[in-house]
């Protein structure tokens, strides 16, 4: 699957962001002393494929194989909040686990280990479990900041506007991995937008509207039931804003991932729209005998500046896409979002030691058997949103020199974002090979 993202994206890198390391961020491309990324991994890092990123492992598996963290096999909460994950310490298979780990895993995936913690304090990430792509990402970067000597846990939590400013009003958790499209769409409190900033721009998520083959156009979806996941669920916050973005008013029911597509089996609804699917086993089973599908949802100018075109392909979703054919859908960023943390704040010089670890332990989240999506990160992105003053200072420490190169890579997409249709395939291919001939790579 490829998609044109590069429009947006490349319109907000700004210069390099240097790594003490030596090695630099730059509008989601990892480049160190004579390194070559292949192919595919460079269109994914210019934003040029989004749902290509979809894997197959099962969730936890990246933290078994981290040999840090594995998902609880029953709910856990700790002070009213569901914990997500433990270390694989605990009990006899999780050790067993690490141990064969260590028979297979070479040393470069294991994040290196600091001597003292950086802070005493314990960072509280809250992730939406229907989310599988957030989830799996939240406990990678738990793992992360552990190697860093900073503590953290990821609880099951809402992350949709309304969620983050009632946290925000009770001083509930600290980070939250939460869709930008929901939270720009929002204007009902706008009064804490300033007091939840965001630390970093993420990957964008594909979303994926599944309806009966009978509905071939999202705007057929107007006055049917659709489900949006549970309340307050990502799926539901960005499925609201795409569907209010595109004039399309469905009758809205909410019902967790699983027993929605069963109520669609079962014709009680109409679709159902799904966020962050990538590690979604009901997602990825559905769809068997042909009656079922992805809606496409085309590219609008009511989308840019904070969608990505999509495509999905039998690749993706063999059970929903027939054949060769290939379905436009759009992606939505995530963020992580610093709660409670307004310049000058308390909470503000306490997320310092988050963003210190979380910024130079950045490439412990580039290992091969993590979320791909890391990749898709340029730590310097800017939003439409503000950004919490620690990530800022540190990016304004680490600033580098531009690239002339990449200078005129941005000009290119930007002449390719400016046509009527915007950029395609042959606009990233030709950019692709401009970008590679400009750090002196035959693409």
């Amino acid at each position: 699957m490829m998609t044109s993202y590069f429009a947006d994206n490349v319109a907000r890198m700004k210069s390099s962001v240097k790594r003490p390391s030596g090695r630099a961020i730059v509008g989601s491309v990892v480049q160190g002393p004579q390194k070559r990324m292949e192919p595919g991994r460079v269109r994914r890092a210019v934003g040029m494929a989004v749902a290509s990123l979809i894997v197959s492992a099962p969730l936890g598996a990246s933290a078994q194989d981290g040999k840090t963290l594995v998902p609880y096999d029953h709910p856990v909460f700790h002070n009213g909040h569901r914990v997500l994950f433990h270390g694989v310490w605990r009990g006899g298979a999780g050790h067993a686990k690490a141990a064969a780990a260590d028979d297979s895993e070479p040393a470069k995936s294991e994040p290196a280990k600091t001597a003292a913690p950086a802070s005493h304090h314990e960072f509280l990430i809250l992730v939406d479990t229907d989310d599988s792509c957030a989830t799996r990402m939240s406990a990678e970067l738990v793992a992360a900041l552990h190697s860093a000597g900073v503590k953290a846990r990821a609880l099951a939590e809402k992350t949709s506007p309304a969620a983050l400013g009632r946290y925000v009003a009770s001083d509930a958790g600290d980070i939250a991995i939460a869709p930008l499209d929901a939270l720009m769409a929002d204007d009902k409190n706008a009064d804490w937008h300033a007091r939840a900033p965001f630390v970093a721009r993420l990957g964008a998520e594909p979303i994926e509207i599944i309806a009966s083959t009978s509905v071939t156009a999202i705007d057929q979806l107007n006055g049917r039931k659709v489900s949006l996941g549970v309340v307050d669920s990502v799926s539901d916050a960005s499925g609201g804003a795409l569907f209010a973005r595109l004039g399309v008013k469905p009758n809205v029911v909410h019902d967790g991932v699983s027993a929605s597509l069963g109520e669609l089996a079962e014709g009680k609804i109409d679709a159902v729209l799904v966020v962050g699917a990538n590690n979604f086993k009901a997602v990825g089973d559905f769809g068997k005998g042909g009656r079922f599908h992805l809606v496409p949802v085309a590219w609008s100018p009511a989308l840019r500046g904070i969608y990505a075109p999509a495509k999905l392909t039998a690749k993706d979703r063999p059970n929903l896409v027939a054949g060769n054919d290939e379905v436009d859908t759009v992606a939505t960023p995530m963020a992580l979002i610093a709660i409670d943390a307004a310049p000058g704040s308390p909470r503000a010089a306490q997320d310092g030691a988050f963003v210190s670890a979380l910024f130079e332990k950045f490439d412990a989240l580039l290992v091969a058997n993590y979320e791909p999506s890391w990749r898709e990160v340029n730590l310097a992105a800017s939003a439409e949103w503000p950004r919490l003053t620690a990530a800022q200072d540190w990016i304004t420490s680490h600033h580098g020199q531009t690239d002339a190169s990449l200078e005129a890579f941005r000009t290119a997409a930007h002449a390719a974002a400016a046509t009527k249709d915007g950029p395609g395939a042959g606009d990233a291919d030709s950019l692709y090979q401009a970008l590679m001939q400009g750090h002196g790579a035959q693409p």
